[in-house]
């Protein structure tokens, strides 16, 4: 399992930690930059070594799933 997908699943367990990138989602939409560079601070914080541009990568499919759907 990356690193990525590792940090996901904390994510997906930790409340206190989906709060965090929730804020960070939050100010980067506001801002209209920043998530990647947020996130994969974040994820180091936490032990883990992503990179922005994994967290773009998985955004862009995550938009393109959704956009499949709806």
């Amino acid at each position: 399992m990356t690193d990525f997908q590792s940090f996901r699943n904390a994510v997906l367990e930790d409340d206190d930690l989906q709060e965090e990138v929730m804020s960070i989602v939050d100010t980067a939409t506001a801002n209209g930059e920043g998530l990647g560079d947020g996130i994969a601070i974040l994820a180091k914080t936490h032990g883990y070594t992503i990179t922005p541009k994994e967290v773009y990568v998985q955004t862009n499919a995550l938009g393109a799933w959704w956009r499949d759907r709806f």
